[in-house]
């Protein structure tokens, strides 16, 4: 009799650490779902927008004031001439929130990349306007 009791408390014991174990690969699980439902949001935006590079030289006076902003390049094959406009003006505008930067608080010229995203059906629509 008194095996049968060490018997029972060995399978409770064992049906305890199987609990445990199912409890901490459900929750290994759900963890995995939600990093990779997270990566899979953060890609989305490739689908609905579009992308565009460009680059400007901003030229600080010695009083640490904006002596002039120009936009060199944009990388778009594919713009009409109001879509060229739009992307200059966000430029223009990028830039002149990236002047407060502590790495351009200095007098000269400094070149910009900056990256700007609009949906594609937003860019679009800027023909129509």
């Amino acid at each position: 009799m008194e095996h049968h009791g060490h018997l029972i408390k060995w399978i409770e014991q064992i049906g305890y650490m199987k609990i445990k174990f199912l409890i901490v690969i459900f929750g290994l699980v759900c963890i995995l779902a939600s990093t990779a439902n997270a990566q899979v949001s953060s890609k989305d935006y490739r689908k609905d927008s579009l992308q565009f590079k460009m680059y400007t030289r901003l030229y600080i006076n010695e009083q640490l004031g904006v002596d002039s902003l120009t936009v060199k390049k944009i990388f778009c094959d594919f713009c009409s001439e109001k879509q060229m406009d739009v992307l200059q003006q966000e430029a223009m505008r990028q830039s002149m929130i990236e002047r407060h930067n502590p790495r351009y608080r200095k007098p000269g010229e400094h070149r910009l990349a900056l990256i700007v995203r609009f949906s594609k059906e937003d860019f679009r629509n800027l023909n129509n306007k």
